[in-house]
């Protein structure tokens, strides 16, 4: 294998390194940067996102949040607020940008191990303009 999944330090330096690779990803080169940076910065300081690294660059990344199954189903369905949960029974994938569609398996399968037994829920966006989808995978 010739990249890595590893969680970076929480610093300011870290939070740069991502916020970099996102900008060049649809959808979030397209967000403002205050969401996404209030987003990933959460994400660092709560342990709850990892990056894909290749030849010391990041190359992939995947964060979220830890909640309920109702709070995330209502996020997904309805747009609701999602909330943080101290006692979770889901995740919500939030940020989940790649460079290669090779990482999307050994991603999901290292997101897997560090949040066992939990549901999990993404919003699937297309960088080339398809229609976005919901998802709802329970995790063994």
């Amino acid at each position: 294998m010739d990249f890595k999944l590893a969680e970076l330090p929480s610093n300011p330096y870290s939070l740069g390194i991502i916020l970099r690779f996102l900008s060049n990803h649809r959808p979030f080169a397209e967000f403002e940067f205050g969401a996404t940076t209030k987003s990933v910065l959460f994400q660092l300081k709560a342990n709850s996102y990892f990056v894909c690294i290749k030849n010391d660059h990041v190359v992939g990344y995947l964060g979220w949040v830890r909640s309920s199954e109702e709070n995330c189903r209502a996020w997904m369905e309805n747009g609701a607020p999602l909330l943080a949960h101290p006692d979770p029974t889901a995740i919500a994938v939030t940020v989940f940008a790649i460079d290669e569609k090779r990482f999307i398996l050994p991603m999901i399968r290292y997101a897997k191990k560090r949040e066992p037994g939990l549901t999990v829920f993404w919003k699937r966006y297309y960088q080339d303009g398809r229609v976005p989808s919901s998802k709802i995978v329970s995790v063994e």
